[in-house]
């Protein structure tokens, strides 16, 4: 055979590659991008729920505003919804808001830091980092609560305690 009958069949064989290795590229262009759309579109989250959005669904409390006018001091809770801790602590602080002896003792606030009305707020309250827990006093004062509250066997009962403490001294 001459050098012309091999050429078609090596073309032939360049062509079935080239298939493969677009083939093979298309393929792993699509699991990067279903990997990078469960990273960011769950992370939240952990990748097996919902994602919430809090100022939908919780976000029904006083304003800072309203709080403020009562005679009660507050504890604040200052997050995004774009934020995953903020997410999956945002069911603790909910329930913290319906417990019966916290409702007594404090008002609680829900600060949406993505809404530009609260960005003299998160100034006021040096804000850094979501979630963050502030409890203010019948004068004003305020601390920021430890985040690692949230990841106490009870962050309801941690919280509240912490708050209850704080109030506690500056009454002192």
């Amino acid at each position: 055979m001459s050098e012309e009958a091999n050429q078609p069949k090596e073309k032939h064989c360049c062509k079935k590659l080239l298939v493969l290795v677009i083939l093979s590229l298309l393929i792993s262009i699509g699991a990067l991008v279903t990997s990078i759309y469960a990273l960011v579109g769950n992370s939240s989250t952990g990748g097996s729920e919902k994602a919430v959005v809090i100022s939908k669904q919780y976000d029904k409390g006083k304003s800072y505003d309203k709080a403020k006018e009562s005679a009660k001091p507050m504890i604040i809770y200052f997050y995004t919804d774009w934020c995953g801790y903020s997410q999956k602590f945002v069911p603790f602080f909910h329930k913290l808001s319906k417990d019966r002896e916290a409702k007594k003792l404090f008002s609680m606030v829900y600060v949406n830091c993505e809404k530009q009305e609260n960005a003299k707020l998160m100034e006021e309250f040096k804000v850094q980092g979501f979630p963050s827990v502030y409890v203010v006093d019948k004068k004003g004062n305020h601390t920021h609560l430890d985040n690692q509250l949230f990841f106490a066997e009870d962050p309801v009962e941690a919280i509240k305690e912490a708050a209850e403490k704080f109030i506690e001294e500056k009454e002192d």
